[in-house]
């Protein structure tokens, strides 16, 4: 139970008060649980003294047995922004994550990002859903306890979110996931222009990935960006002598890039 919950006496509040009393607390999230203690009512009866809440949008149900605040600025959007609630979301789950390809990039600073989708890696598979307007997509990827990520805290909420590397990695792996190849380079160009301090995360966490997506990587970043200190990872690439295909939904035909061992299967067009 949260801290600040379980230090109130029981039936504190009326059901009108939740809401309210939440987000004044900075409480974005509240279990069936947490709800009975602060009402003063048995659990089985929560979902249904919170009703005219939810008729009102000042509560929403993220999953069940969890409860999202909706304070009013979000009303319109049916919910708050996902980074408000995400890291109370996984914990309800018990659930190791981090949020990554199109939503992480757009944190840290690309903006080709498909809107309204946010985009989180778990350790344990959970189905998608719709909270609001956001639609929350879910993937299962082993790296996710180790992939270098940090605690991005933002006006409204934190989470756990996949570093400047991690991300390009992310991306390269997961065209299908990320608009097709053109917009992973696109992608991958803003976050190298727009960041510093990357290569060593790309070099810790390359391991977790495909030699094909490192190999991706360094193509796109040596070729499309104006990035200069690529000797650490292209000694990390010699490592496989397997070429791979630049976009994975193409044919393993064209001209190879030795340096990248890369088959240059089709053009790469970028709009940055």
């Amino acid at each position: 139970m949260n801290t600040m919950i379980s230090k109130q006496e029981m039936g504190i509040i009326r059901p009108s008060e939740l809401q309210d009393w939440l987000t004044s607390h900075g409480i974005a999230t509240v279990t069936t649980e947490e709800c009975a203690h602060l009402l003063g009512i048995n659990t089985n009866d929560v979902s249904q003294r919170l009703v005219r809440l939810r008729a009102k949008g000042e509560l929403i149900a993220g999953a069940r047995g969890l409860w999202i605040a909706v304070p009013s600025e979000y009303r319109e959007m049916g919910a708050p922004e996902p980074m408000r609630y995400m890291h109370n979301l996984m914990e309800f789950y018990d659930n190791d994550y981090c949020v990554g390809w199109l939503s992480a990039a757009a944190i840290h600073g690309a903006s080709h990002q498909a809107p309204q989708v946010f985009q989180v890696a778990v350790r344990k598979n959970i189905r998608n859903r719709k909270i609001g307007r956001s639609e929350l997509q879910f993937y299962q990827r082993s790296y996710v306890q180790e992939i270098s990520k940090k605690r991005v805290s933002l006006v409204s909420g934190s989470a756990f979110v996949s570093s400047v590397g991690a991300t390009m990695l992310m991306v390269a792996a997961d065209s299908n996931v990320c608009g097709g190849i053109d917009n992973v380079a696109n992608i991958i160009c803003e976050l190298a222009d727009n960041n510093n301090n990357y290569m060593k995360d790309i070099l810790s966490d390359a391991p977790m990935f495909p030699h094909a997506t490192v190999h991706r990587l360094g193509w796109i970043l040596d070729r499309l960006s104006e990035v200069e200190d690529l000797d650490e990872l292209i000694k990390y690439c010699a490592l496989s002598s397997e070429p791979t295909v630049l976009s994975p939904t193409g044919k393993r035909i064209g001209s190879i890039d030795k340096r990248w061992n890369v088959i240059e299967n089709r053009r790469i067009e970028v709009d940055i």
